[in-house]
């Protein structure tokens, strides 16, 4: 009768130990997420509202020169307007990555577009560092079915990690070459080429962890970010390089169709 007791309180305690563990994982994965979304607000953020303060500090620039300057000033100031409606996508791209299953709609989307408004957005940094960027961008590409912003920040982030891998680079030209293709009947290719020192190749995959970074300030997120994108978007995000010559980041996205236009996002 005794054993029995304790055998039914060893149970008991071990029932609630397990209850334990599980509140605490569940815990700590609502903390996890909850850092996650912020480091994802707090990186995706940084670039808009820098090219506000940056644009801002222009204008002023601009205004106080004697006689003002009101032409430059203007688009300047249109320009601070282009980069606040942007955070703004940016917001909803993220709502959107985070949210429910199901709770935003594809949309046709012609990456070729897609691809060369983000490099026009960049021209002004392509110029600043010397980058030229050199297209291979197929003819009658077909669309796919996605969320504008969220491939849009793919782009950007491959481009803007591409330039600045390429900014310390001395006896070799800076290139940046972007392409599109179509891979077989069902997807697209979309790749992102650069010229500088490129990466260890025993490093490539770790690349895409979460808050791992081969440059000295990077936060880590945006690769990982990519891949989730494109995942979500039922695609991949590789990356390749000889850790000598530059680096090739590439994502296939599946060519759109009616029946996918009508599924939801992630």
């Amino acid at each position: 009768m005794l054993a029995a007791l304790f055998a039914e309180r060893r149970e008991s305690e071990a029932r609630l130990a397990r209850a334990n563990a599980m509140l605490e994982r569940e815990r700590d994965n609502r903390l996890l997420n909850a850092q996650a979304v912020t480091a994802v607000i707090a990186h995706e953020m940084r670039q808009p509202l820098g090219a506000i303060v940056t644009n801002a500090d222009a204008a002023l620039l601009w205004l106080e020169r004697t006689p003002p300057n009101h032409d430059e000033a203007r688009t300047t100031l249109t320009s601070i307007i282009s980069d606040g409606h942007r955070a703004s996508d940016v917001f909803d791209g993220i709502r959107a990555l985070f949210g429910k299953k199901g709770s935003w709609e594809r949309r046709p989307i012609d990456m070729n577009r897609l691809v060369l408004g983000v490099t026009d957005s960049l021209k002004e940094d392509l110029d600043r560092h010397g980058v030229a960027a050199h297209y291979e961008l197929a003819s009658e590409l077909p669309l796919v079915n996605g969320h504008g912003v969220q491939l849009r920040e793919v782009v950007f982030n491959l481009i803007n990690n591409a330039v600045e891998a390429m900014v310390g680079t001395t006896n070799q030209s800076r290139m940046l070459r972007l392409r599109t293709e179509v891979c077989g009947r069902e997807e697209i290719v979309v790749s992102v080429e650069d010229s500088g020192p490129g990466i260890d190749p025993r490093q490539l995959e770790k690349v895409f962890n979460a808050f791992v970074s081969t440059k000295a300030h990077g936060t880590g997120l945006g690769l990982a970010i990519c891949r989730m994108i494109v995942e979500g978007h039922d695609g991949r995000l590789t990356a390749s390089s000889d850790g000598k010559s530059g680096a090739l980041f590439q994502f296939m996205l599946p060519i759109g169709s009616t029946d996918q236009g009508r599924r939801g996002l992630i």
